[in-house]
């Protein structure tokens, strides 16, 4: 006979609220689900507001949600919905039919092709950032490494999202820069509100929210225009907008509505996701030494006299530098978990599951757990990478999702991150600064570092 729902052991309720002062306290949720898991078991259940809610770290449960979505689960209706409602649909929301073909659109986009193409770009902004290090080491400011990155990634991301250079990097004063990072914080506001209060008043929050989204789509819907007519002249595509006027053989023309939902999420996603990512690294960098030798030392065999890499193949030379990055994800995934609902009435081993029933996917939960696979599992080891005996999209590791859904920018993200840790390990030695407090990590709505500060000084 199958398990209920009910019959699951699970942290202990709160009347009217549940888990969710729990869940939500501290911005460490991931953290709260791993402790959960282990309490409790690898599968538990725990109550958001007066909804029953099922954490899994079951690799099996896990495997079978990723693969048999959009058809038998979708993402959780609360997170889709707070998204749609601000900005428009895109493949990260879609479901179903739609889905299928905005992921085709998104995939053509982010071919390896096009990341060709695409380098010239980050080439540019990798520039801009050293420049500004050097600047850094000559006055021996402290740099707030999160604000560099989440700044280079915008950069690079709105440069190969539209064509558009909003030089973050070096504007400093009010304009769209700085308010673009603001979005997902606003996302986990109000997917964990308690009361959807913006449907019915706006708070001075949501209307410079409204402002931010508007002035990306009017940038987007101009962009677009010009890329019809670049495209149109014979010219190859340059950028993700210019490749989405490109259509796909059998499939109607894309809308403005979802080019604005694609470019969006591209937007959001390598701003976001790489920037800690690539943060989290130089981190790592500035506490391991021996690591940072390692990677310097494979930058100047494989860049040469060359400050940069000048293609994608030259990048995929720097093994190490992408093990650190490997390594990184294991250690301080960017998204660990996914929210998931059921489309269906479905049994999955020896659980019953009704349709509409809330799962969290703890996706990276064994990557700090399973030490048969992860030996020290808490230790900082980008060795284990390079001999292959570790599969980087193994469940229960998956930072980059695994099944249909799985993220079509993960090579992109891959880039970008090995690019800075390599650039950057090679040019400056770096000295942690905790002036600010001890580096921590917060959610919102996707997992950063806090209080990460560095000295440089240029390398001898």
């Amino acid at each position: 006979m199958a398990t209920t729902v009910s019959a699951l052991a699970g942290p202990r309720p709160l009347p009217l609220v549940g888990n969710l002062a729990e869940f939500v306290r501290g911005q460490v949720s991931h953290r709260v689900l791993d402790r959960w898991a282990d309490e409790f078991g690898p599968t538990f259940r725990f109550r958001l507001g007066g909804s029953d809610v099922i954490g899994t770290a079951d690799p099996a449960i896990v495997d079978v949600a990723l693969r048999k979505r959009p058809d038998a689960f979708r993402r959780s209706a609360r997170v889709s919905d707070v998204i749609d409602e601000i900005a428009a649909h895109g493949v990260f929301t879609a479901e179903d039919d739609k889905w299928r073909r905005l992921r085709k659109v998104a995939a053509q986009s982010l071919n390896v092709a096009y990341l060709r193409q695409y380098f010239t770009t980050i080439t540019m902004v990798t520039e801009r950032l050293l420049r500004q290090w050097e600047t850094a080491a000559g006055s021996g400011e402290s740099i707030d490494v999160l604000d560099r990155m989440m700044r280079y990634t915008l950069d690079v991301t709105s440069g190969l999202a539209m064509g558009h250079d909003l030089n973050a990097l070096e504007n400093t004063g009010e304009g769209l820069h700085s308010r673009v990072p603001m979005l997902f914080p606003a996302f986990s506001r109000r997917i964990n509100a308690a009361f959807p209060y913006w449907r019915y008043v706006k708070l001075p929050q949501d209307r410079r929210l409204d402002g931010t989204v508007g002035e990306i789509e009017a940038i987007v819907k101009e962009r677009f225009a010009e890329a019809r007519v670049r495209v149109a002249a014979g010219e190859p595509p340059s950028n993700f907008l210019e490749a989405l006027v490109k259509p796909i053989e059998n499939e109607p023309g894309i809308t403005d509505d979802e080019v604005f939902g694609n470019v969006l999420t591209m937007l959001l996603a390598g701003e976001d996701t790489t920037s800690s990512t690539a943060a989290w690294a130089l981190h790592y960098l500035a506490e391991n030494p021996d690591v940072h030798e390692k990677v310097r030392a494979e930058a100047d065999e494989v860049l040469g006299d060359q400050r940069l890499p000048t293609d994608p193949g030259t990048v995929g030379r720097l093994k190490y530098a992408e093990a650190v990055v490997n390594e990184v994800l294991r250690l301080r995934p960017v998204a660990p978990y996914l929210g998931v609902e059921t489309k269906h009435d479905m049994t999955l081993g020896d659980l019953f599951l009704a349709e509409g029933t809330t799962l969290f996917l703890l996706t990276s939960y064994g990557a700090r757990r399973d030490t048969a696979r992860f030996p020290d599992p808490d230790q900082f080891r980008p060795s284990r990478w390079l001999d292959g005996a570790v599969k980087t999209e193994a469940l229960p590791f998956a930072p980059f999702g695994n099944g249909p859904r799985f993220c079509p920018g993960r090579n992109l993200a891959m880039i970008e991150a090995s690019i800075v840790t390599s650039v950057l390990a090679r040019a400056f030695d770096f000295i942690p600064d905790h002036t600010a407090g001890p580096v921590e990590e917060r959610m919102a709505f996707t997992v950063f570092p806090a209080n990460l500060h560095l000295r440089v000084r240029a390398r001898a």
